[in-house]
């Protein structure tokens, strides 16, 4: 070649590197010129991969364009890698197929040539960023003038390739802005998780360049994340995830990849998303940004749309009074009245117990206001005693005190109403019978299952209840315990020694006490019906705790 030939050329590759930013147009100009000047069969142009691991064919002359972007060598494959990874050209004088160095490939037609040059591109930073191939049909010396230009126009080629791939990448990065900016306006406009969920695995593959998109939300009761929605199938997906297999964000395995950025609000794990074969990690957490308040945007919506449900659900049933398709919003909220439920009303409300009871009755409905918790909890079976026990061990794992009602066994739409009043009546028996934080039955309350309805209705006049109404009050003012004594004494039948021991005092004191209690009230303790007084005392004591709940509500 002549110093006037290859001064032209170097002038056309200059021109043509400078006149475009088209990576794959510079390319193909590049392979055409040097192909020309150097008088070669055949040239490609390959790149190395952004992972730094593969070379792939770009540029090809022809005959042999169509295997550009098919064409790809792992790391150590071939007399290209051999020039990249030194840094030097590399030649293969004859037989170039028989050289230990040579990767052959049936679509280029290896078989043809001879011999082979492989001139790495190195950029700015000192690496090869591509190599550039030669290849004659028959043996061929290269002059150290021709290896001279060769070299200084894959050196041209090099400023052109960087150029051309800063270009694309802020070209891909606009790219990436724009669907992501419209992926968050689809987001936003989502009104059902389900659309939600099937827009985000549809846009979010192509953006972050991956085979298969999966999103996981978590199931806080299990502690698992299920997999709701997958783009284009689940394939090999997993249904379910446990925590503790979340990983890293980026696992390669081979030649694949796995994105799995947790989707995450405020500190709050609310599921994963998953991007197969994709290794744009900095996208992926841009879009899981996106993705995370878009999913508990549409969920705090339907929860508090299902928390109107529930609690309009629960008033109607409790009233007795169903206005509507009573039957249609029980399949809505997923609740079948002729199963077997029983109703459980606690206060104060606690998250920690309800948290618990979804765990403990899956499939179970809640309406927590901001002092109490109502649940209609379904069983497995007729029975409630299995779901009772777990009730009173979550409640003896509580750090706060909370009182806790339930009532017995209901079936069918008519029960539900009694069984609201149930639980409301075994809550207030918790601090006439238990006086303290605890868990009743309906059942449990014995003899007070019939007072509370009276205590509760009220309008009912009696002057036993009326004369130990009068010790509540001395007792109130003075920090006596006359009711208390009076009613241990009914429950010992009687007995001076037997009460006394109960309540810690000397006889006589006691004595003191029964007869303060017939001046006071009136009553002849040896005489009048104890069976009056008894009731009269669990009047009392239960209008006041209906007057402590009133007060405190």
């Amino acid at each position: 070649m002549s110093l006037q030939t290859g001064e032209k050329v170097l002038h056309e590759i200059v021109s043509t590197v400078a006149s475009s930013l088209e990576l794959t147009e510079v390319l193909k100009a590049v392979v055409r010129l040097m192909s020309e000047a150097s008088g070669v069969h055949a040239c490609f142009a390959y790149l190395v991969s952004d992972d730094g691991e593969r070379l792939e064919l770009r540029a090809a002359s022809p005959p042999y364009e169509r295997q550009a972007g098919k064409v790809v060598m792992e790391r150590g494959e071939g007399l290209a890698w051999w020039a990249a990874e030194r840094g030097e050209p590399a030649f293969i004088r004859e037989n170039a197929l028989a050289d230990t160095r040579t990767k052959y490939f049936p679509e280029l037609e290896e078989e043809r040539f001879q011999s082979l040059l492989a001139l790495p591109v190195v950029g700015r930073g000192g690496e090869a960023i591509g190599v550039i191939t030669a290849h004659t049909e028959a043996p061929r010396e290269f002059s150290d003038d021709e290896v001279d230009f060769l070299v200084t126009s894959a050196s041209l080629v090099a400023s052109a390739i960087e150029n051309a791939r800063l270009y694309e990448e802020t070209r891909l990065r606009v790219s990436e802005l724009e669907q992501l900016t419209e992926l968050a306006e689809e987001i936003a406009r989502a009104e059902a998780l389900d659309e939600l969920l099937q827009t985000v695995v549809a846009d979010a593959r192509p953006l972050l360049a991956a085979r298969a998109c999966h999103v996981y939300l978590l199931d806080p009761a299990r502690e698992e994340l299920d997999r709701k929605a997958s783009d284009p199938d689940p394939g090999s997906a997993r249904q379910v995830l446990g925590l503790a297999e979340l990983g890293p964000e980026l696992a390669r395995g081979g030649r694949s990849s796995r994105l799995a950025i947790p989707l995450v609000v405020n500190g709050e794990l609310i599921g994963l998303l998953v991007a197969e074969g994709s290794v744009r990690v900095e996208l992926g957490r841009a879009v899981a940004s996106q993705v995370a308040v878009g999913i508990k945007k549409v969920q705090v919506i339907e929860q508090l749309t299902e928390k109107n449900l529930i609690k309009d659900f629960f008033e109607e049933l409790a009233g007795g009074r169903p206005r509507g398709d009573l039957e249609g919003r029980a399949a809505r909220l997923g609740c079948d009245l002729d199963q077997p439920h029983v109703v459980l009303v606690a206060e104060p409300a606690s998250e920690s117990l309800e948290r618990s009871l979804r765990i403990a009755a899956a499939g179970s409905l809640f309406d927590r206001r901001e002092d109490s918790l109502r649940a209609l909890v379904k069983l497995a079976t007729d029975s409630s005693e299995a779901f009772l026990e777990r009730v009173r061990r979550a409640h003896g794992e509580l750090e706060e005190p909370v009182s806790i009602g339930v009532s017995s066994v209901c079936r069918g739409q008519a029960a539900f109403a009694d069984g609201f009043a149930e639980a409301q009546q075994a809550l207030l028996g918790t601090v006439v019978l238990k006086g303290t934080a605890a868990v009743l039955t309906y059942e449990e309350l014995g003899a007070y299952k019939y007072l509370l309805r009276i205590a509760v209705d009220g309008g009912v006049r009696d002057v036993t209840v009326d004369a130990v109404s009068k010790l509540a009050e001395y007792d109130a003012q003075r920090g006596a315990q006359l009711v208390g004594t009076l009613e241990e004494f009914l429950r010992r039948h009687g007995s001076i020694s037997a009460t006394s021991e109960a309540l810690y005092v000397h006889p006589n004191t006691l004595r003191q006490r029964l007869r303060r209690i017939g001046e006071l009230s009136g009553l002849d303790l040896r005489r009048d019906d104890w069976l009056l007084i008894e009731i009269a005392v669990k009047m009392v004591k239960l209008r006041q705790a209906l007057g402590a709940v009133k007060q405190h509500t």
